[in-house]
């Protein structure tokens, strides 16, 4: 027994790196966006090495993930574009434009629109307490963001307020198209892999090539090591380690530490490297806001 607790409390470590490597996310956009790549340009290197990490990954772990049907490629397809493709153009433009916290707590917020919607388009039940949790969420969002004083030095922008708003409800479309998929028999590999495909052939005529080819001609080894790193350290591994915490620890514990560990990971990284320090109402607003995400997790968890 003693050795079946400590087992779990280990795995119970892995949600926290997951969430970690997702909240430094931001280094890496940054990063190129200063190299002179645009938000479309800077996505689509992201997803073509992640189609071709992933696409060898299944040739090696599993060549039969990449049998599809094509009456499913509406399903793939919305996934991929309004899903994945604007999710990540549209936390790539709030990380430019805001804050790293509060671009992150944004995104986060995206189980509170998967109940918004899922009381909307399936008629779930809307509790008090999740009406309350979700009330708590966003404003300890508009908290943290800096609208309500002056203190801290987290830049205020409407537009990237809007676009992490728009993040959260991108994720939120993401989960709910992920997991009609996963109900037609789709493992995640095949889902990520022809959602990239699909991506990448619609993002090709928008891409500025020639900044790719300058950023690779004028950093022959920080430009690979970047953009490999930005998908591997922040997508491919963490995924990976959370799907291990999920099969081997509590989900609705891995979902809570993950959820807040990720936005606290961005805060972090902001205040040491961007100078990016909230006021008190901004670390207010941070607690309010992980606090009701994982209220939210642990009410979903009861109902289920």
């Amino acid at each position: 027994m003693t050795n079946q607790k400590k087992h779990i409390n280990i795995y119970l470590l892995l949600p926290i790196i997951s969430g970690t490597c997702w909240g430094t996310a931001g280094i890496f956009v940054r990063n190129l966006d200063e190299a002179g790549l645009d938000n479309i340009t800077i996505n689509f290197s992201k997803f073509t090495v992640a189609a071709m990490l992933m696409g060898l990954a299944m040739l090696i772990i599993n060549r039969k993930a990449f049998k599809i049907d094509i009456r499913d490629l509406p399903i793939l397809t919305g996934i991929g574009i309004f899903g994945a493709l604007f999710l990540n153009y549209a936390y790539t433009e709030a990380v430019i434009r805001t804050s790293l916290s509060l671009a992150a707590v944004l995104l986060c917020l995206a189980p509170v629109f998967v109940l918004i919607f899922g009381a909307i388009l399936f008629g779930e039940k809307m509790t008090r307490t999740k009406l309350i949790c979700i009330s708590m969420a966003i404003f300890g969002s508009i908290l943290l963001s800096g609208l309500l004083d002056d203190g801290g030095t987290l830049p205020w922008d409407t537009i990237g307020f809007l676009f992490g708003l728009s993040s959260a409800v991108a994720n939120a479309s993401y989960t709910i198209l992920s997991k009609i998929a996963t109900n037609k028999g789709y493992g995640s590999m095949t889902i990520y892999f022809y959602s990239y495909i699909l991506i990448l052939a619609f993002m090709v005529p928008f891409v500025d090539f020639t900044s790719i080819g300058n950023y690779l001609v004028s950093e022959p080894v920080a430009a690979p090591m970047n953009l490999f790193g930005f998908v591997v350290w922040t997508s491919l591994l963490p995924c990976v380690i959370y799907t291990v915490a999920v099969r081997h620890a509590d989900a609705g514990k891995v979902a809570t530490l993950a959820s807040g560990a990720e936005p606290v990971s961005s805060m972090v990284t902001g205040i040491f490297m961007y100078h990016e320090i909230p006021s008190i109402l901004g670390f207010a607003g941070m607690f309010l806001t992980v606090t009701a995400l994982v209220l939210l997790i642990k009410v979903e968890e009861k109902e289920t």
